[in-house]
């Protein structure tokens, strides 16, 4: 009806990501709700492998369009039940793209510590610093509109600092959370 070729399907989020690399497709859809492996998951993984990967969510859940993750990451959500025409438009915003990088405030604590800090990153860099063995919690807070420019490589070398657990740069980038 509107002219897309279906590559794959997938039953759950482990298998969608399976099939997102075989298939390379140029949009993904995806419902949050699955078996075993979420829509959340899929999403994740996916962007994990190709962060300017299109996807859009299509989902029953009516708040879906406020989760901070899917906020973040620019990710699309339609509303079930749904008209032809939001599919369309859907497509459409996905193929035109947006060529500003979005960022997105995180909290996080770092190992044996109680305190919480957080900073602005964008996905690259949340990727990254989710997986920093000094890093024990990590989530997103909320999405920002900023730009990123001289703070982008500051928090490039604090991350690559705080691989070798040197925190004294990040510590100074980043604010407290009460």
């Amino acid at each position: 009806m509107i002219e897309v070729d279906v590559l794959a399907t997938a039953n759950d989020g482990s298998h969608a990501v399976s099939m997102y690399k075989k298939h390379h497709p140029d949009i993904v859809f995806t419902d949050l709700n699955m078996p075993r492996y979420d829509g959340l998951y899929a999403i994740e993984k996916i962007k994990d492998i190709n962060p300017d990967a299109r996807i859009i969510v299509i989902t029953g859940d009516s708040n879906a369009y406020m989760h901070p993750f899917l906020n973040s990451l620019n990710v699309q959500v339609i509303q079930k039940p749904f008209a032809v025409q939001a599919i369309k438009k859907a497509i459409t915003n996905c193929l035109i793209g947006n060529s500003e990088q979005i960022s997105f405030d995180i909290k996080y604590q770092f190992k044996g510590e109680t305190k919480s800090y957080s900073c602005t990153v964008n996905y690259e860099q949340y990727k990254n610093f989710k997986t920093l063995p000094v890093v024990e919690k990590c989530e997103i807070i909320k999405k920002s509109k900023k730009q990123f420019d001289k703070y982008a490589d500051e928090m490039r070398k604090a991350i690559n600092l705080a691989i070798r657990n040197d925190t004294s740069h990040i510590r100074r980038l980043s604010e407290m959370v009460t």
